[in-house]
């Protein structure tokens, strides 16, 4: 007996390590999460989002600003006197869960961060508990999105952070309260719960598979 638990203990254990890198592969594929996260003196944070959520375009197709309502998964931000985090909730309007914003500004269009690319992260008053909207705003050299607003899987590795905890637009953008450089980047993450599961039912069976072999032999 002692052999035989050794020798399904090896067996899944191999398995296992097989199971994990074969899965992570496929993940990274096909997962539609991703984790932006910046760090500077002073600020820091993350925000997990989902690439899948549908693009609005409020202000028209030739406007270039497109929000992703309720893509936002998990976030947490220190920076600026803002201490917070929160999870997707439960809104009856998506409009009013935490999301992304892709705005390629340009002189003449909203003016108030200037010729800058923009990835933002906003936390409407809903989702939040508080009477202001938080505005995270990442601006980078203008150019490097190619004029695009579909929703951002890389950036560059720094960007210009302005935190804006009482945003209220178009009534009041209010003052920010942070201003710096930080860096920036986007990983693509694996959803644990799909890895899990599938590790955990198919260690099972090779764990059967190879005591009936050994119980035969």
């Amino acid at each position: 007996m002692a052999l035989l638990n050794k020798l399904s203990l090896s067996a899944i254990s191999s398995a296992a390590a097989l199971l994990a890198s074969v899965t992570l592969n496929i993940n990274t594929a096909e997962a539609a999460l991703f984790k932006f996260t910046f760090e500077a003196e002073g600020a820091n944070g993350y925000f997990i989002y989902d690439d899948s959520a549908k693009k609005l375009e409020p202000l028209g197709e030739n406007f270039p600003l497109a929000e992703y309502d309720g893509s936002v998964e998990q976030y947490s931000i220190n920076a600026g006197g803002v201490v917070t985090e929160g999870t997707k909730g439960s809104q009856q309007d998506i409009h009013h869960e935490a999301r992304n914003i892709v705005y390629l500004s340009r002189a003449g269009n909203l003016g108030y961060d200037g010729g800058v690319d923009d990835f933002i992260l906003y936390v409407p008053p809903a989702a939040s508990g508080r009477q202001y909207g938080l505005s995270i705003r990442f601006s980078y050299p203008e150019g490097i999105f190619s004029d695009s607003v579909a929703i951002r899987t890389s950036v560059s590795d720094t960007a210009r952070l302005r935190v804006y905890p009482y945003w209220d637009f178009p009534n009041t953008t209010g003052d920010y309260t942070f201003q710096g450089t930080v860096k920036t980047k986007i990983e693509q993450i694996p959803e644990p719960a799909s890895v899990s599961a599938l590790l955990g039912v198919s260690a099972w069976f090779i764990f059967r598979r190879q005591r009936r072999q050994l119980l035969s032999a």
